[in-house]
């Protein structure tokens, strides 16, 4: 509320004003200056009754209408892939539920509903939505909304009214069922039974390198750095796209997560693997160092990745007799990541090295780094040795 106290008064006293400024449906910027009240209570209220009531501006469009002009205006400032994927999600989430709806006829008990009906159903899994989804989706519709009151008219974001969503799963889930990860004796099992020499180090270089399946894709042989024994990463794939490449399949190279590039260095045998696979590719006809350094003139797909992973661990099984985590291909991120931790390297180096921040490397990571909790043991039983030496 922005009321303001004149300098001087009427003869019957009323010195209190709002000035006001507001949006209009086409985005204009426009101030309102009230008259004089006697209080200021009354011209707080009176601010409130005219942003209430701007019924000029009201626009009587339907949930999906006001949703397609929300995506345009806000397209420019997202990436394609965050876009791709948050269209999908709010078209089958909200679009599908609100869409026939006029915005000014959305509800706190709408919006109760909905909660309920997400709460209800099934991903494509055939499981309850993760808690992360329902708040991501929770986060939409009150962005879409806000959009609502800054451009059609909506007289306030009903979505504010409602509590997000809450976990009330009471299941207790240990540390390393959260996070998943391999021993490097477990790895070694894992690639002993590995022959094609592209899987081989491709595996390899998501371990040693803790880079994202999509970065390992897009990696070209210019990223490599032989001299230095250096690795580039700038650039990664994504099928969150509608664009499609030359054989119709979903295909983009776009920037790096959170746009984070890093040169970082492999260790030799790793090295040594990539430089057999260099090798290999060399005898192609064609072949440039502009090429996939897994897969050559196409980068390997991510079903193809999938697949031969999953392979692999049922390969363990039937030639060892025994079972590893069958972790994904972000896994084998986590269990870098956990390699170096249980080597004393520190959160800021393996936060460099993963491309992530400091915050967020210790939000996931920090219950592995045993070290602290010993410094804080250590700590407190300095007090009982200080008790003890007071006469």
């Amino acid at each position: 509320m922005a009321v303001f106290k004149a300098k001087t008064a009427t003869r019957d006293g009323r010195r209190w004003y709002y000035s006001v400024c507001y949006q209009t449906a086409n985005g204009e910027r426009k101030r309102k200056k009230g008259q004089l009240y006697a209080t200021k209570g009354e011209a707080q209220e009176a601010e409130r009754q005219f942003l209430l009531e701007r019924t000029h501006n009201r626009v009587d469009i339907t949930f999906e209408e006001m949703y397609y002009q929300y995506i345009r205006y806000a397209e420019e400032r997202i990436k394609g892939s965050t876009k791709y994927c948050k269209d999908k999600r709010i078209k089958n989430h909200l679009v599908a539920h609100f869409g026939n709806m006029n915005i000014h006829d959305i509800t706190v008990e709408a919006v109760i509903a909905w909660k309920i009906k997400i709460n209800a159903s099934l991903n494509a899994k055939g499981k309850s939505f993760m808690l992360s989804t329902k708040r991501i989706l929770f986060t939409d519709l009150r962005t879409i909304l806000k959009y609502g009151v800054n451009f059609c008219g909506l007289r306030e974001n009903v979505g504010l009214k409602v509590a997000m969503f809450h976990d009330q799963n009471e299941k207790v889930v240990a540390d390393e069922d959260r996070l998943r990860y391999i021993t490097p004796d477990e790895y070694n099992l894992f690639t002993s039974v590995i022959k094609k020499p592209v899987f081989k180090t491709f595996f390899a270089f998501l371990y040693y390198m803790g880079v994202r399946k999509g970065e390992a894709q897009a990696l070209t042989w210019e990223d490599i750095f032989w001299g230095n024994n250096q690795v580039r990463i700038i650039k990664t794939i994504t099928t969150n796209t509608d664009e499609l490449n030359e054989r119709g399949i979903r295909f983009k190279i776009t920037n790096t997560k959170n746009r984070k590039n890093r040169t970082i260095k492999m260790p030799l045998i790793l090295k040594n693997m990539l430089l057999e696979l260099y090798q290999y590719y060399k005898e192609f006809e064609g072949f440039n160092d502009s090429w996939f350094v897994f897969g050559g003139d196409r980068c390997l797909s991510g079903c193809t990745v999938d697949f031969h992973r999953k392979r692999y661990f049922e390969l363990i099984e039937k030639t060892y007799g025994k079972a590893i985590n069958r972790i994904t291909n972000h896994e084998f991120r986590h269990s870098h990541a956990s390699y170096l931790i249980s080597k004393g390297i520190k959160i800021e180096q393996i936060a460099y090295r993963l491309g992530d921040t400091v915050e967020v490397a210790l939000k996931v990571y920090a219950h592995l780094f045993p070290e602290v909790e010993d410094k804080i043991i250590e700590e407190l039983d300095l007090i009982e040795s200080g008790h003890n030496s007071v006469p």
